[in-house]
């Protein structure tokens, strides 16, 4: 009888050690996962939508990775027993639910006044013209004036629920169980 009982007091120790380790596997697992996305440029097997402006594609590597802000972006914001949180975006990184969900960005209409930065000097000068860096391109003291515009933004999926990253969880849970 204690031998059977020894037997489940192991078990139970074997469970309590693998059982700390899960949010770690469970936040690592998916933060992979959702990095891959930006590689193979898909979800779930479904490839993004296409870029519009061919100009803009980069030859090589995604125009989704053209600085790898968002990329990076990518993390586990809450790891506890209970909750496994991973989160995407940040202040320098705005633009993450956008293009993670799609959807339409409307842009109101405004007017700006540029003035010259008389310190610029260089390439930045050259660039626009020698006169100077201008925002816009404009003369110093003059205007610009922006229509109400909206911008379609194809939804390029990196971060949801994903059957193929539940399985992949488990299958890491139960290795992770199964070796202590």
């Amino acid at each position: 009888m204690s031998n059977d009982l020894n037997k489940i007091n192991l078990w139970f120790d074997k469970f309590d050690q693998a059982f700390s380790a899960f949010p770690d596997i469970i936040a690592e697992t998916a933060v992979e996962h959702f990095k891959e996305g930006f590689i193979s440029k898909s979800w779930e097997g479904v490839p993004w939508a296409p870029y519009k402006n061919k100009k803009r594609e980069p030859k090589k590597g995604s125009l989704m990775m053209r600085t790898n802000n968002l990329f990076s972006s990518i993390r586990p914001s809450e790891v506890n027993p209970s909750l496994v949180t991973i989160s995407a975006g940040s202040p320098k990184v705005p633009y993450a639910r956008i293009h993670n969900e799609g959807g339409v960005i409307n842009k109101a209409a405004r007017s700006e006044t540029f003035v010259r930065n008389r310190y610029t000097k260089g390439k930045k000068a050259k660039a626009f013209g020698g006169m100077g860096l201008y925002k816009g391109g404009t003369k110093a003291g003059k205007g610009l004036t922006f229509k109400a515009h909206s911008i379609t933004m194809p939804q390029r999926q990196f971060m949801g629920v994903s059957a193929s990253l539940n399985l992949r969880i488990m299958n890491r849970l139960k290795a992770a169980f199964n070796k202590e």
